[in-house]
């Protein structure tokens, strides 16, 4: 410790103005009973300039002929010594603490961290949750899970929503017979707080949980299209094959693990549904709470990945019969199996949200005065406005059903920094004006149901009659567990958002309680570190959440390629501009048939969505759950990421709209305005004209 010391008033220390005393002291630590110090130097100053208080208050400057007197004696440094070690503990880390002492007694006007001591660098901020490679060609992408996380991660969800995954899934393909080291195998990867697949892992795991699997279907499935580079060789090089008998073995673990996972799910379902934040003001009875929550949710992951995997084996046997077990797989053979997962059979659970939202925003047309004073309102008081009692009785009970059903949903929905609907209605009540100003909300494409019958009988590849038989077989079964896929899926949602609920209420209580500056810096610790503020006022910790959160604005600006070949590299957006503006024609992945000619509508984040009119043709980098309201109103969907079962895909068959999943550089190739014809059959888009064409 150094601690400097002149007389008067402490300004000509803080200024530089007097040369003070210098004492340097050191300290050792009898096995935590007793601290021991010794001054080893003591340096005295010349204390020629002094600032002292006049008898009316003011301070003035005097100079003295100096001094060869210490003005502090050896009891008093080694008292400050005692005050200075018992401020680091209980603050986290050193401290730069101006002092005075009357009359004998030491009194304390102010203490701030020394955060240059140990402060991390930008870069090591920037990377600070960065995953290993296994392999410096290991490949990243951002396929199916830049939807599910798009942009940048806090911390808090990267070390419980994130951890839970990959957990569920390594342990999920070590069970199925996968020798691998759980702690070095990694199917998802972390770089500059953004989350990826890694293909490599996904195409072994995948492998190995079945021999009969065709790695194609689940590329189709993530990524909506096959990805050539990934071969099996290739796979190889990475994990040795092992034997037939060993693979066939597995493929019996996989199916016999997967039966019954969705009726596990719902059981774990009723159990969130108990759940309610307690209404303590003790922050280690919430953690407490907050720890049971994780639990339960941990247990909702651990069923939801083989829940969800029979969903691409229903997938993988249609399109081996249309393929006739070829190893070519042609343009109809895509567009035939788009066209039999959109056929009528049931509702999908996630179109639930945009059927019951138009039903919703049609009751509140119904009532012309009432909807004319709801589209007056602010978003803000929107959700009070429709649960008052002015508020038609049948439009407030739609509304409160709408959210006990769906208000776990929302943008960005396992992102615990995120609130969902029932915490923040605003964004929801934005998208229901929209919708009852153009209540109008016919497609310009025929959405009308077709049957099983009318979709085999239309189908462009040539079949037996038998294999025709055999579709219609199996199809209600592929269809049931897209649906069930989807029904799952929400409830791993729900559990994300009971996290989310008891996250942010701790939050408050330990910004109100004095652990926290601001409440959102909760989410810019891990879990382990949240436990230390709360146990020991860790400031050093707080202040390193407050440096993540400046950092991760830059993180969240970041984008990255779809396929990265070892560690990502940001890319600028802007680079190929000019070169993609000649482009006119793009081709995806098709997986909702028809075709459709209109405006195009360039909507780039969620804050954009208000830009979207009735018919217009949506072209976005990704949809999830956030843009479910949009589809009633648009007649047609673009996105870049996307697969066969990716949220756009399955919502825009529901209802019947053309969509190209995997159409790259769309939002940058067309602008807002250009008319479009999307050819949801082949997944071609082109531009007929530019809106500023003549």
């Amino acid at each position: 410790m150094v601690i400097n010391a002149n007389f008067g008033v402490g300004e000509s220390v803080v200024s530089g103005e007097a040369e003070p005393d210098t004492f340097r002291v050191t300290y050792t630590s009898d096995q935590g009973r007793s601290d021991i110090f010794s001054i080893e130097e003591r340096v005295c100053g010349s204390k020629q300039v002094q600032y002292v208080v006049s008898e009316s208050g003011t301070v003035g400057k005097q100079s003295v002929s100096g001094s060869s007197v210490f003005c502090a004696d050896d009891e008093t440094v080694l008292a400050l010594c005692q005050i200075g070690l018992e401020l680091e503990r209980r603050f986290g880390h050193p401290c730069d603490i101006e002092w005075a002492m009357c009359q004998g007694q030491i009194y304390l006007l102010q203490s701030r961290p020394i955060t240059t001591l140990t402060q991390e660098t930008e870069y090591e901020l920037l990377h600070e949750f960065d995953s290993a490679l296994a392999m410096d060609q290991e490949l990243l992408s951002t396929m199916n899970i830049g939807e599910a996380f798009p942009g940048a991660l806090c911390p808090l969800t990267i070390s419980v929503v994130v951890k839970q995954i990959e957990d569920s899934m390594v342990n999920w393909s070590v069970a199925n017979g996968l020798n691998v080291v759980p702690n070095l195998f990694r199917l998802h990867k972390v770089y500059c707080n953004h989350a990826f697949l890694n293909v490599h892992a996904y195409e072994l795991s995948n492998k190995y949980r079945s021999s009969l699997a065709d790695r194609r279907m689940m590329e189709l499935a993530l990524a909506g299209h096959v990805i050539d580079s990934m071969t099996d060789e290739v796979i190889r090089a990475y994990h040795p094959a092992r034997p037939l008998l060993t693979r066939l073995y597995c493929s019996w673990r996989f199916f016999s693990m997967i039966l019954g996972k969705r009726e596990k799910c719902l059981v774990h379902e009723q159990a969130l549904d108990k759940l309610t934040v307690p209404l303590t003001t003790s922050c280690a009875e919430l953690l407490e709470y907050v720890n049971h929550t994780v639990d339960i949710s941990s247990q909702v992951v651990k069923d939801y990945m083989p829940a969800t995997a029979i969903s691409p084996v229903y997938s993988q046997v249609l399109m081996g019969i249309l393929t006739k077990g070829k190893h070519v797989w042609e343009a109809k053979h895509y567009t035939d199996l788009a066209s039999l997962l959109a056929c009528h059979i049931n509702e999908v659970f996630s179109a639930g949200v945009p059927n019951k939202l138009e039903e919703l925003s049609r009751l509140i047309h119904s009532h012309p005065a009432f909807a004319a004073h709801f589209l007056e309102i602010s978003i803000e008081s929107g959700d009070s406005f429709l649960n008052s009692k002015k508020t038609p009785a049948g439009v407030r009970e739609a509304y409160q059903l709408f959210m006990e059903k769906f208000g776990h949903r929302g943008l960005c929905e396992l992102d615990l920094l995120k609130k969902c609907w029932s915490q923040d209605p605003s964004q929801l009540i934005e998208t229901l004006q929209m919708m009852v100003k153009s209540i109008a909300t016919g497609h310009n494409v025929d959405a009308r149901c077709y049957s099983v019958q009318e979709v085999v009988d239309g189908l462009q590849c040539d079949l037996t009659k038998g294999q025709k038989l055999f579709i219609k077989f199996i199809l209600p079964k592929a269809k049931k567990a897209v649906n069930s896929r989807e029904e799952v899926k929400s409830i791993l949602v729900k559990a994300a958002s009971k996290m989310k609920l008891g996250f942010w209420r701790l939050s408050e209580l330990m910004y109100n309680q004095g652990y926290l500056p601001s409440p959102e810096l909760l989410f810019f610790l891990t879990v382990t570190e949240i436990k230390d503020v709360l146990s020991n006022r860790n400031g050093s910790l707080v202040n390193r959440a407050k440096r993540r959160r400046k950092i991760y604005e830059k993180q969240n600006s970041m984008q990255f390629p779809r396929f990265n070949h070892g560690y990502p590299e940001a890319v600028d957006t802007q680079q190929d501009l000019k070169s993609l503006e000649v482009e006119t024609e793009l081709k995806g992945m098709p997986v909702s048939v028809g075709e459709v000619t209109g405006t195009a509508r360039v909507v780039k984040n969620l804050s954009e969505a208000h830009t979207i009119q009735k018919n217009d043709i949506l072209i976005v980098y990704f949809t999830d759950v956030g843009w479910a309201p949009y589809f009633p109103m648009i007649s047609g969907v673009v996105t870049e990421q996307g697969g066969l079962v990716s949220h756009g895909a399955v919502v825009a068959r529901e209802y019947g709209i053309p969509c190209v999943v995997s159409c790259h550089n769309a939002t940058q190739v067309f602008q807002s305005g250009d008319t479009i014809c999307l050819n949801g059959s082949t997944g071609v888009v082109r531009r007929l004209k530019r809106d500023n064409d003549l």
